[in-house]
C-alpha cells in the first residue's frame, strides 16, 4: 500500500508525510525533521495494514532508515497520532517520547477502561442521555478503546517547554485544550510551528470534558493566546494544508468558542441537562457525531461554570446545569 499522497518537503529539511485515516478526516499528516544526529518523527498514524504502508514507502522515499530514525515526538495520544508508534519502535529502535500527562492518559485508556467504562456509563445516565442512546455512545467509545496498546515511552517530556529530542533547534511547547497533555513543536530561528491538533486549518479542533478533562476549553483558549505571541511564519497542521496566518486563525478560533459559549449561555433557559443543551446547541446532529458534540457542549458549561456564568446542581439523580438555577 503506498501513500495518500507523496510526502512533500515543506521547508528545508522538515517533510510531510501522508498517512490515511479508516475515518474521517480520512487523513493525517506525520511530519520528518532532519535532526542533529538522525532523522525525528513527529506522530506516526494510526495502528492499520494501510498506514503502516503509506508511513513505510514515504520515509524510505525520503531517505529515512531504521538507522537514522532517532526520534518520535507524539503531540499528544489520540489513536491517529499514536497509534503507529510502538511498531516504528521496533522497526527502527528510535526512542519515543511523550508529554506525561499524555503517557497518564493513554495508560488509563488501556489500562483502565474497565473501571472507566462504568463510570462513563453512569455520567451518560445522569447527563439524561436516554438509555438506548447512551448503549450505543457506550458501544462507540468500545470501539475507540478496543483500537489502543500502550506503548511505554523512552522519554517523556515534563513542565511546560523544552528541547525536542533530537535537537536541531526545535523546542516542544505544552498546549493543553485538545488533549491534556498536547504539545506543538517549534523552531524559533526558523518560525515554524508543528501544530498538531491544536490549530487546524478548516475546523474547529473538539474540545471536550469528559472523565479525562474537566475545563479544557479553559486550558485551549489560554494555550491559543500564549501561541499568539510567538513569531511564525509556517504553520504545520496534522489534518489540512500548511498556512501562514497563525494569528488570524487563532483569531478566528476564539470568536469561534465566544459564539459557542454565548450559545450555551442562551440555551439555559432554564435549568437543563447536558443532553438538552446538546440539542439545542447542535440540531439536526448526525447520530455518529453527537458523542463529540455532548463532550464539547459540556466543555461549554464547564467553562461558564468556571467564570460563574451558570451553577451546576443534582436533581432526581440528574445533573443540571442553570444562571441561578431556579426551579426545582
Amino acid at each position: 500500500m503506498t501513500a495518500t499522497a507523496a510526502p512533500v518537503e515543506v521547508a528545508p529539511g522538515v517533510h510531510r508525510i501522508s498517512v490515511p485515516l479508516p475515518f474521517p478526516p480520512r487523513e493525517v499528516a506525520a511530519w520528518v525533521i532532519e535532526g542533529d544526529a538522525g532523522h525525528v518523527l513527529v506522530d506516526t498514524g494510526i495502528d492499520t495494514p494501510p498506514a503502516r504502508g503509506a508511513l513505510r514507502d514515504a520515509a524510505a522515499e525520503i531517505g529515512v532508515t531504521p538507522e537514522s530514525l532517532r526520534d518520535v515526538v507524539l503531540t499528544h495520544a489520540h489513536i491517529d497520532h499514536y497509534g503507529l508508534a510502538g511498531p516504528v519502535r521496533e522497526w527502527s529502535g528510535a526512542r519515543v517520547s511523550i508529554h506525561e500527562r499524555e503517557e497518564a492518559l493513554a495508560t488509563r485508556w488501556v489500562k483502565g477502561w474497565k473501571d472507566d467504562r462504568a463510570a462513563v456509563g453512569e455520567s451518560f445516565a445522569q447527563g439524561g442521555i436516554p438509555g438506548e442512546l447512551a448503549d450505543a455512545l457506550l458501544a462507540a467509545s468500545d470501539r475507540i478503546h478496543v483500537r489502543y496498546e500502550h506503548y511505554p515511552p523512552d522519554n517523556l517530556l515534563r513542565g511546560d517547554a523544552g528541547p525536542l529530542p533530537g535537537g536541531g533547534g526545535w523546542e516542544w511547547i505544552l498546549t493543553p485544550g485538545h488533549s491534556p497533555g498536547h504539545v506543538t513543536v517549534y523552531h524559533p530561528a526558523r518560525r515554524i510551528l508543528i501544530v498538531g491538533d491544536h490549530v487546524l486549518p478548516r475546523i474547529s479542533p473538539n474540545i471536550g470534558a469528559d472523565l479525562y478533562a474537566e475545563n479544557p476549553l479553559a486550558d485551549y483558549l489560554d494555550s491559543l493566546r500564549r501561541l499568539r505571541e510567538l513569531p511564525v511564519e509556517l504553520v504545520l497542521p496534522s489534518h489540512g494544508e500548511p498556512f501562514g496566518d497563525l494569528a488570524g486563525r487563532i483569531d478566528w478560533l476564539v470568536a469561534h468558542h465566544e459564539e459557542r459559549t454565548a450559545q450555551t449561555l442562551e440555551a439555559l433557559d432554564r435549568p437543563r441537562t447536558a443532553y438538552e443543551v446538546t440539542l439545542r446547541v447542535f440540531p439536526d446532529l448526525p447520530p455518529d457525531n453527537f458523542l463529540h458534540a455532548l463532550r464539547e457542549a459540556r466543555a461549554h458549561l464547564m467553562y461558564l461554570r468556571g467564570v460563574g456564568a451558570v451553577e451546576r446542581d443534582v436533581r432526581d439523580g440528574l445533573e443540571v446545569w442553570g444562571v441561578g438555577l431556579g426551579e426545582e
